[in-house]
Parts: C-alpha cells; structure tokens; sequence
C-alpha cells in the first residue's frame, strides 16, 4: 500500500507508535533529537500520549491527526512528540499529574503543551476537531497557544513555573503529620475502610464503571488467610472472605470475563460486570490469573482454579511469543467498532451450533434475554443506539461445568477465530512479564499444573537473556527482537518478586541490590520511580499508589525484606506511612507490604517529620478533601445525622454522594432535595448540595456497645468551572 505521508516513528518499535507513522503530523519520538528541533526552532512542543488499546486514542487519530488541514497547524507552530504510555510510564506519569492539576481530570489520550525545556503549560485529554457548543476545538487551542507562546511568553513562562513548583510538590509522599504505630489493629482498620464500598448486591467494589482491583482482591487474600490461622479479636474474618468471594464469582459470570476464550477485559462500563471495555491487558489477567489460583486453594473452591486455568491457557495460547515471552495486550476494537468479535446474536449462534444447542446455549449464557450490547458510538454511524448484539455472561452459573456446554463454547470459540481479530500488541514489556511469571509461579503450585511452572521459567530467562543491559541493569520493552528504554522502579522490583516466586534467590537478591543502588532515596526513604541517571524529565517522582498495578515502592518494599534488607523495607514504609493511613483505599499493595512486615517484624512506629512548608500549594486531591467538613451526631438509638458544610465557591455533584458501610448496618438514607444550577462546563443544569445540608442515616444493625459506627462517605466537589478528584472520606461515630 502507498501512503503520501511516512514519518519518525516508522523507525519506533511500539506498535502504538508505528499506528501514527503515516499521519501527516511531523511526529517525533521522546527524545533528544526531539528536544533540539524545539530549542533549535524556538517552538513549543506538543505532547500526546496514549497507548494501543485505547479507543478514543484511536478515534482522536482519525479525527486530527490523519486531517491534513489540522496536521498542517501543529507541524508549522509546534514540535510533536508522540509517547507509547507503555513504553515510558515516567513520561505519561509526571505529565498526567500536570494535567490533573490543571484540568482536575486526567485519561488518554493525554495532551500536553510543554515549553522547549520540557516545563508543561497547558493540557487536557481528547480534543474534538472542531469548535462545537461554545468550546473550542483542537485546532483552535493549537492555534490559541501558538499565539499566546509567541506574544505573551512571559505569562506563559510564569505558568510553566507555578506549575512545575506543584509537581515538585506532589512528587512524594508527605511525612507523617502525628506519631503512628502501623500494627495489626491499624491494619485491620485499614482493610475495614477498604472493603467499605462494597457492592452486596453485585459484587465488587464501588460504582460504574467497575474495576476488578486487583491489588485489593490480592491483599484480602493475604489477610483473610492470616486471620485464619491468626484470628484476631474484634475482627469478623466474614466481614473480608464475603465480599472477595462475592466479587470473584461475580466477575466470573458477568461479562467482564471472555467464557469462549477465557481472559478478562478491563473493566466493566456497568455496575453489574455485564458490559466490559474490551481491551484486554496482560496485567489484569496476570493479577487475576494468581488471585483465582490462590482463591481456589484458599476457599477449597474448583470454580476459582477452573478460571485461573481459562486465564492462563488463553495466555498462552494467544498472547506468548515463539520464545515465551508474553505480549502487552489485545485491542478494544475491530474497524473501529468496539467489542466487534466478541459479540452473538441468536442467529450467529444458530450459524455454529444446531438449532437445539442454540437455545440450550442461549438459557446459559443470557441471549433468551434479548440484546444487552448497544455500540456506543452508534450515533455516529446513524443507530438509534438500541442493543442488537449480546455480551455473553452466565445467567444460569451451574451448567457452566456441563460437558456439552463446554463443547458448545469450543465450537464458538473456534468460529470467533475465524472473525476477524482486534490487534495484538508484540511489545514484551519487562514488569508486565514479571507480574504474570509471578501469577504463573503461584499457579503451578496451587493448581499441581507443573506447565505453568515451565512457562514462567521460560519467559523469565526470556528477560534475563534478552533485556539486560550491557551493564548489568534492565530494558523497558522489546519487540522483534530490538531492547529499548532504560527500566523503571517497576521493572526491577516486579522482575525480583517474580524470581523470588521461581525460587531463585540468589539473582533476586541481584535485582534487589540494583533497586537500592539505582532508585532508593537513603535520606527520606521509599524509592524514586526513574533511576538516578534519568535525565530527560523535569521532576523525579516517588509513587505510592496503585494504578491499577501494585505500586512499585511496595513491591520492592516486599523484595527487600524477603532478601534480608530489612532496613530498606522499613524506610520505605515509614515514607508511604502518612499517605496509606489518609489514602489506605489506593495503596492496597503498600498496605500488603506492612502486613508482611508487621508479620514478620512486629509493629512498626513512625515518628511525625517537620511540618510542610506554610506556601506549599495543596494537591487537587488535598483540596477536595479540606472543602467539605462532616459533623456525625446520633439522634436516636438507631439513627445517625451527617451534617455537611461545603466551603463557599465549592458544591458536591448530587449524584456523586453514597453513604457505604458494614454489611447489613445501613437501612433508609434520608437525602437532602439537590439544587439545581447552571454551570459553564455543563451543557445542562446540575443537581448539586451547597452550604450545610444534613443527611439522615437509619441503621438497621447496632455495633457492640463500646464499638464505634463507622462509615465511608463517597463524593466529588466541584467548583464553578472544574471539579477535584472524588473523595472517599472515613466517618466515626463513637458509640
């Protein structure tokens, strides 16, 4: 095929950035020669960011940069650099927190606007072509900020200034504000306020669109068998083996898991895990894969160990290289249809099946029902947007097991194959790798499957051989045999943990010792996520929090201590102590990591560090927090008031607001009526609270006297032009 346009990244590796070699945007890759175009040029740059799977990267291709119109606008006012988030999580990190700062929001694609020394001035996410209901489309911005860097350079300077002063800020942890003492009651409190939001009536945590979270699932696991053979007082091991249970199974029927081929997509665009965003990662599945192996072991449970086997066959059978490696990912999308080749109709059925079997398989798996799936970018092509495809998920779980089902599900399989295929993404990444030889270690024990032992010992001297520096330290990414970026935080400690799991420990204690030398901070602890030579970003950042892998900092928290650096283990708690006791509900990975220290160790005290500086900005995620204040009061025996006081120019989206607590504990919950406002970021009016409102809570199960009540209120505060993340705030009631 001839194409008129052929640019820099037909040079790239990664997949994602080869999709762009044909555009007519004078792409670049992240890098020095990069860099020098825009000093040389005396042009800002323009960064996007994203990743193969994502669709609305995808659509944002189509839309501008295959325009040639709008290509034309950026390659005269700007140098392009185009990033793979895969490839370089560092890049996508720091700039995703710039963006989140700005706009309150973050996803992909991102878009960023930096200054030639890599100082970022403004971004957003997905722009549409064109000017539309009073906003401005991407050419317009490309041309507002051209303008604005050519003739007001010193404002724009002062933006890139203030806002590279907030990333320093929020480039690590704070230190503790008060004394604390993290042991097994301030754990158990901690896994308490993490499985506060749990669906009982669906599953899962939270509500749509619905991740699995994985690091959650793992930690509940640790902590349920803990408790099992360690049975704490005051602690209901129920209160954690009902909700894990629950959302396994739920998961497993819901369609969210792939029932032909066996993996789960990514997460599930609904509450009840029907309707999923197709892609599917190899981290999820990797995550998902040990958690169900474990889980079936766990609860003595066959289902479990039947899923985690369905995970790790359709891994090895569609996304392991010729050498046993595993490759990243399957796209969302075929011809640009989401979900395209997963979906049935009863008349697809009836194209593989007899007529009897159809209607066997479609009492089973939900299509009696009617259509469940409707594309959601029908408009576009002219749908009304009604359902005509089904999703397939369990409706009558029981027969899943059925030999003539499970042949059935063969047969489809097998014509789905036929169908052609979203994308497969080649790129090997090093940690992505780690965490599914880790998965495949665990599962070749507990299930007595000695081939997934010889998988993960296949893809792990993979690594050893293939993405290995020539000095000893690691490669980010392969593909077709070309080793490219130098390995993160991630990279290091997930490869160790992984060699820990296969019972090498000699060359885990290798990996360890390159973890401390290359990312370890000795003066305030924890680990940064660059290593020391990393040259090419404006701030080193140290992260906590899960993404939706475990945190790298925990990670390697577990490997020092399990090869005897005690030490660095400890260090690198103490740094995270502030933010898991404030944010315990992303950091489940850290929170593992302390209980496998205070397992081994015992209580680990951490004493308060020297207050933050008096001009220190405050985080988006501080900010929201500091807005609202909670005031609980009971009213009666069974009856509690939530008084709520919101900061004036703030309000909290109506909708936003959930109540969540122990199972059984919540009855009727007495709203306050939502006013309506008009709001510029808004097409329509929004139902808001404001001021002090009060809400009332009826508690259908009173806690032991001398036990407090104890809820986790969920919301998002928004002012009069943006809103701050959500937040999930802990409330006490000491009864």
């Amino acid at each position: 095929m001839n194409h008129t346009h052929t640019n820099r990244l037909a040079q790239e590796t990664s997949p994602y950035l080869q999709q762009h070699q044909h555009n007519p945007v004078d792409w670049y890759a992240w890098g020095e020669d990069a860099f020098e175009a825009a000093r040389d040029q005396n042009k800002p740059i323009f960064l996007s960011v994203g990743y193969s799977t994502c669709y609305w990267c995808h659509v944002m291709e189509r839309q501008s940069f295959e325009n040639e119109a709008i290509a034309d606008v950026m390659n005269r006012h700007f140098i392009n650099i185009k990033v793979d988030r895969e490839e370089r999580p560092d890049v996508d990190q720091l700039y995703m927190t710039a963006v989140q700062v700005m706009t309150r929001q973050g996803g992909w694609p991102m878009s960023v606007w930096l200054l030639p020394d890599l100082r970022p001035f403004f971004g957003g996410t997905y722009f549409p072509p064109a000017d539309a209901d009073g906003r401005p489309g991407f050419p317009s911005i490309l041309e507002g900020l051209a303008e604005a860097y050519a003739t007001r350079r010193t404002e724009v300077e002062a933006t890139a200034g203030q806002l590279v002063g907030v990333l320093a800020e929020l480039a690590g942890p704070v230190p503790a504000d008060e004394p604390l003492t993290l042991d097994l009651n301030w754990i158990a409190a901690m896994m308490s306020r993490s499985v506060s939001d749990y669906d009982g009536q669906r599953g899962g945590f939270g509500r749509a669109p619905k991740f699995p979270r994985q690091t959650l699932l793992a930690v509940l696991l640790e902590w349920i068998a803990y408790l099992r053979d360690h049975p704490q007082e005051g602690v209901d091991v129920d209160e954690f083996a009902r909700p894990l249970r629950h959302t396994l199974n739920a998961m497993a029927d819901g369609g969210i898991r792939d029932h032909l081929g066996g993996a789960f997509h990514r997460y599930s665009t609904d509450a009840q895990w029907l309707v999923p965003h197709f892609e599917i990662m190899l981290y999820d599945n990797a995550m998902l894969g040990g958690i169900y192996a474990r889980a079936s072991v766990l609860f003595d449970e066959p289902r479990f160990a039947d899923v985690a086997r369905g995970i790790f066959d359709f891994v090895l059978r569609e996304m392991t290289s010729p050498e046993g490696a595993f490759y990243t990912a399957i796209d969302a999308e075929v011809d640009a249809r989401e979900g395209l080749s997963y979906l049935w109709t009863l008349a697809d059925l009836e194209q593989v099946l007899s007529p009897r079997e159809a209607s066997q398989f479609s009492l089973v798996y939900g299509l009696d029902k009617g259509p469940n799936f409707a594309d959601p970018h029908a408009g576009e092509r002219g749908g009304d947007g009604a359902p005509t495809h089904n999703v397939l998920y369990l409706a009558d779980p029981s027969r899943e097991g059925d030999p003539l089902i499970a042949a059935m599900r063969g047969k489809l399989y097998q014509h789905r194959r036929t169908r052609k295929q979203p994308m497969l993404d080649t790129k090997i990444i090093t940690s992505w790798n780690a965490l599914m030889i880790r998965a495949m270690a665990d599962a070749g024990r507990a299930l007595g499957e000695p081939r997934y032992t010889a998988a993960a010992t296949k893809a792990v001297d993979f690594l050893i051989a293939r993405h290995r520096t020539p000095d000893s330290g690691l490669y980010r990414t392969s593909r077709d045999g070309k080793a490219r970026h130098a390995a993160f935080l991630d990279d290091y400690a997930y490869l160790a943990d992984a060699l820990l799991a296969l019972g090498r420990i000699d060359e885990a204690g290798e990996v360890a010792t390159a973890i401390v030398i290359n990312f370890s901070d000795p003066e305030h602890g924890g680990f940064f996520f660059t290593d020391a030579d990393a040259r090419d970003l404006v701030v080193r950042q140290k992260v906590g929090g899960d993404s939706p892998l475990p945190a790298g900092n925990a990670v390697a928290t577990t490997v020092c201590q399990a090869v005897g650096r005690r030490d660095e283990a400890a260090a690198a708690i103490r740094a995270f102590a502030m933010q898991m006791n404030h944010h315990g509900e992303s950091m489940s990975a850290q929170i593992g990591a302390t209980l496998r220290y205070v397992i081994a160790h015992g209580p680990l005290h951490v004493e308060a560090g020297p207050p933050a500086a008096g001009d220190a900005p405050a985080s988006p995620q501080d900010t929201a927090q500091a807005a609202v204040a909670i005031e609980p009061e009971r009213v009666g025996e069974a009856h509690v008031t939530l008084t709520f006081t919101v900061a004036p120019g703030h309000h909290i989206a109506a909708e936003s607001l959930a109540l969540h607590a122990a199972a059984d504990t919540l009855g009727e919950i007495d709203m306050p009526p939502a006013v309506r406002r008009a709001y510029p970021y808004a097409d329509v009016e929004q139902l808001i609270h404001e001021g002090t409102f009060v809400v009332g809570v009826q508690l259908l199960k009173l806690p032991e006297k001398g036990r407090d009540v104890e809820f986790a209120v969920e919301f998002q505060v928004c002012t009069d032009n943006a809103c701050l993340p959500a937040v999930r705030r802990t409330v006490v009631l000491t009864r």
